[in-house]
């Protein structure tokens, strides 16, 4: 779901995992695909061509001798879970991706929680990898959102909490 962020912002904070090839004019350290034709339009694509865009094992096979596609780690949840890295989402991916690699801090932007399939996947991985804070970051709304209430690692913030939190530190506390 594209939602328009100061990108230069979050790499202040640490690496930036692209969900797929929405953002076709921002370089990213790492993006995600599980589809061929994304992983092919992010291989075409200029600002695709120093990101390490990591591939189920399937697609990785066939792109083997690209040297941006990596293969995508084994993630432990996916079976426990009951989710196949071929056919989830790409925020998902980019989401579990972002866990594996222990990153203490996860800021979700434009992260589709309107899907319930993905909204439940997403507090799942949270149960998961408690010692991961996932931080759903919003437009400015006045509503409050107590989606994530019940969990200690889990938050909603609006973007200008999220700005305050930058312009403070660099990065989160």
């Amino acid at each position: 779901m594209p939602i328009k962020y100061d990108i230069n912002e979050c790499l202040r904070l640490g690496p930036i995992i692209a969900a797929g090839n929405t953002y076709k004019t921002i370089e990213f350290e790492y993006a995600t695909a599980n589809s061929e034709q994304h992983l092919q339009d992010m291989l075409n694509a200029a600002n695709f061509q120093s990101t390490r865009i990591l591939v189920p094992d399937t697609l990785y096979k066939k792109y083997i001798f690209f040297s941006n596609v990596d293969c995508l780690p084994n993630f432990p949840t996916l079976k426990t879970l009951d989710i196949n890295d071929q056919t989830c989402s790409e925020q998902l991916l980019s989401l579990m991706l972002a866990c594996w690699m222990e990153i203490p801090n996860i800021y979700l932007f434009g992260y589709d929680i309107q899907n319930l399939t993905e909204r439940n996947r997403l507090i799942a991985l949270g149960i998961s990898y408690p010692h991961s804070r996932i931080i759903y970051v919003r437009k400015p709304n006045p509503s409050k959102i107590f989606l994530f209430d019940a969990f200690d690692n889990m938050e909603v913030i609006d973007y200008i909490k999220y700005q305050q939190i930058v312009d403070k530190n660099g990065k989160r506390k």
